[in-house]
């Protein structure tokens, strides 16, 4: 069924006159008479009774004419919603981020959320190395990484920036040195994250290039 019949019966019964709803709606008579007889058609019930001198609305009539009201709410509440989303004070805004990333996250999201108080952040836990595809696929809107993704379909930018640290025993060896060559940690054994992501991969190919 197409809006703009009822859109019209609505019209007509509230200004209680078929002549008058043309002129409201910048139409002419014979058109909006044919509006109200094709929703009548459609809906297969009498919806004005128009044999005495006022406009009767029959019982159906009541029944579309209460539902007419609620589409006329429904689309002045989507485009209300429609024109906040257009002025980015409103809507969804979907984050792809892993446990250590999120924590990195939050003042922004605070900041964020003060600026625009009606858009729900949602941020949800992902594999770093599958965000930029669920980006590309439109699965999220923004991804929090510890790597340039290197993929000219997405733009990044570095917001903040962190180190790896190398933590070890008070009795270690290494405990008193300020600086330690990455050749004297090739003897060291780890316990290191066994995930594979684009972070371990960084560290094995630096290990792998200082044995070379």
């Amino acid at each position: 069924m197409e809006l703009y019949p009822l859109k019209v019966f609505l019209t007509v019964v509230s200004e209680k006159s078929f002549s008058r709803a043309a002129e409201k709606l910048l139409r002419t008579q014979p058109a909006i008479s044919l509006a109200i007889a094709k929703l009548e058609s459609d809906l297969g019930e009498k919806l004005i009774d128009r044999s005495g001198k006022d406009l009767i609305v029959t019982d159906a009539g009541q029944i579309v004419l209460e539902h007419a009201r609620r589409f006329e709410n429904l689309e002045s509440e989507m485009e209300n919603a429609l024109a906040e989303l257009r002025d980015h004070s409103a809507g969804r805004l979907i984050v792809g981020a892993n446990e250590s990333t999120t924590l990195y996250m939050l003042p922004s999201i605070e900041q964020y959320r003060r600026l625009y108080p009606k858009v729900k952040v949602q941020v949800r836990r992902c594999l770093s190395s599958r965000i930029p595809g669920q980006l590309i696929d439109g699965d999220l809107e923004l991804g929090v990484i510890s790597y340039d993704p290197e993929d000219s379909r997405l733009q990044s930018m570095v917001i903040y920036q962190d180190h790896l640290a190398f933590v070890v025993s008070p009795m270690h060896r290494f405990a008193s040195l300020d600086d330690v060559p990455i050749t004297e940690l090739g003897m060291e054994t780890f316990i290191a994250h066994n995930v594979l992501s684009p972070y371990r991969s960084i560290v094995i190919r630096e290990f792998q290039r200082a044995s070379h």
